[in-house]
This record gives structure tokens, C-alpha cells and sequence, in this order.
């Protein structure tokens, strides 16, 4: 064994894990010995153990013997691999997988080079000089695309600038928007923010909307009136006429908003779970 590589019982689980994992990400594989997937995935953890020779910690629980430990956290299936930072899961992958998967997620969160150019960029905003910063990370998107951390940052510092289509543009080029939930909640704020700005008054949309009910724009803005008054539920209803209307409406942002609602109030959250319904119920007709 690595010393990389560690077999853990409910015991030492937070020590190893969970204390651990605010050094340094470590990942866990739930597996069980007499899972065919589980035995094929061994070699390709193990290899990335040695290959990333201690950028991270891999940690084994088997599943037979650590029943509740997987329930506790959340393991349904075998093999599960849980990517565990600063005491949480930040991604997770089911199933046995490519190589390449396991290292891309590991990738998005072990330091780069370019992290030190992205916090002097940062500094320089936090400073004042938000155009130099603003140039700085337009040159590291081109350095390094494959560093998430450059885009998301980039969103963020806009957001603060209210240039919240900008914010929209930069991450819906990427890939983040189906593999991020950071920034899919970016991406719903800045729509919805976008959309206000521009917004006709309320009362005006609500008399256009009888004439037009069926008016894909006009109700996402008052879509957008709605989450600015904190009314969650109601804006929820709403994304889901929209996307009843046309799913492709805008390259599906009302499904995109809605995932961005989704996530940001929590599955464990009654309007979540009805409303989660509610769509599965409608693309299933």
C-alpha cells in the first residue's frame, strides 16, 4: 500500500477523512469486495494515488463491513467515489469510470500555477485597479482553460460590478454550466439580475401579460420580479410554465434558473421537492 492510500473503519473516518481533507482533498472509494466494477476500479485509484504522488489522499471503505458509515453518507451504490474538501463532498462520481474522469474531477480542485496569478489579479482589484485585474484574468482564461477557479472568480468580480450579462456570457461558454453548481447558482443570479435591470414595472408587466400569457420574455421577467421579492415558489411556477412553453426558450435557461433555484434553496426544501416533481412529472409527458 501507498502511503497515499489508507483502509478506514467508522473509527478513524474523521481523522482520516474529515480532518484530513482540510490539509489537502481526499478521496474516498465506498467499494465492496464482491462488486465486479468496484475490483475493476482498484487499479485505475490506485495509479492516480501514486501518479499525483501525494497531492491527495485516497481512502478506502468497504462497505460490507462500514454499512452505516455508507448510509450516513449517502452511498447507495458501489463503487462511489466522494471527493471530500475542507470537511465536505465537492463532487462525487458513481459507477466504475474512465481514468480521465477521476482525473479531471481531482483536477479542478488541486492548485495550479496559475492560482498565484489568480490571487495577484484579485489583489489587484481589491486594491482599486479593477481594469488591470479585469485584463489579468482575461489573459489567464487563454493560460490556463482548464482552471475553473480563473472563470468563476472572473463571474463573481463582475457580479460585484453589476455586469451581470458579462458574468452570464463568460461561464455559459463553458463546460461549468452543467459541471459546476457554483456556477450554475452564478449564472441563475445573474440572469435574474440582468432581466431587472431591464424589467418594465410590475403592474404594466401583469396588464401586458393578460393580453400575452403565453409570452416566454415577458414572464421571465416577471420571474425575475419575483425573486427579487424572495418569492422562490411563485418564480418556480413560473420557470416551469416557460419550459412547459418551449424548452428551448434561450438555450433552456428557464431549466437552467430552475436547477440554479434548485441548489440554492436545498433538496431538502418542500417547494424543492414538489417543484422537482413537478418537472420530472412534465418531461415525462
Amino acid at each position: 500500500m501507498s502511503a497515499y492510500i489508507l483502509d478506514v473503519t467508522r473509527d478513524d473516518f474523521s481523522e482520516a477523512v474529515l480532518s484530513n481533507s482540510h490539509k489537502g482533498p481526499v478521496m474516498v472509494n465506498y467499494w465492496a469486495e464482491n462488486a465486479g466494477p468496484c475490483l475493476r476500479l482498484w487499479p485505475v485509484l490506485e495509479k492516480l494515488a501514486n501518479d499525483y504522488n501525494g497531492q491527495f489522499l485516497l481512502v478506502n471503505v468497504d462497505t460490507d463491513k462500514e454499512k452505516q458509515l455508507a448510509h450516513d453518507y449517502g452511498v447507495n451504490s458501489v463503487p462511489t467515489v466522494k471527493l471530500y474538501i475542507n470537511g465536505a463532498v465537492v463532487d462525487q462520481i458513481h459507477g466504475y469510470d474512465s481514468p480521465d474522469s477521476f482525473k479531471k474531477m481531482l483536477d479542478k480542485y488541486l492548485a495550479r500555477e496559475s492560482d498565484k496569478d489568480l490571487a495577484a489579479a484579485v489583489a489587484q482589484y481589491q486594491s482599486g485597479n479593477k481594469e488591470v485585474a479585469f485584463d489579468q484574468l482575461n489573459k489567464l482564461i487563454f493560460i490556463d482553460p482548464e482552471n475553473s477557479r480563473i472563470q468563476l472568480t472572473f463571474a463573481k468580480l463582475l457580479m460585484k460590478e453589476e455586469a451581470y450579462e458579462q458574468a452570464y456570457d463568460l461561464l455559459e461558454k463553458t463546460p461549468l454550466k452543467s459541471e459546476s453548481e457554483e456556477a450554475v447558482v452564478l449564472m441563475t443570479n445573474a440572469l435574474f439580475l440582468s432581466t431587472a435591470q431591464k424589467a418594465v414595472a410590475l403592474e404594466e408587466l401583469q396588464q401586458l401579460l393578460k393580453d400575452k400569457p403565453d409570452d416566454a420574455a415577458m414572464l421571465f421577467q416577471l420571474c425575475s420580479h419575483k425573486m427579487m421579492q424572495s418569492e422562490f415558489k411563485d418564480a418556480m411556477e413560473i420557470l416551469l410554465q416557460i419550459i412547459k412553453l418551449d424548452t428551448t426558450w434561450r438555450e433552456g435557461i428557464a431549466s437552467l434558473c430552475l436547477r440554479g433555484l434548485f441548489i440554492m434553496l436545498g433538496k431538502d426544501n418542500p417547494d424543492v421537492i414538489e417543484y422537482r416533481q413537478k418537472l420530472i412529472d412534465q418531461q415525462a409527458h
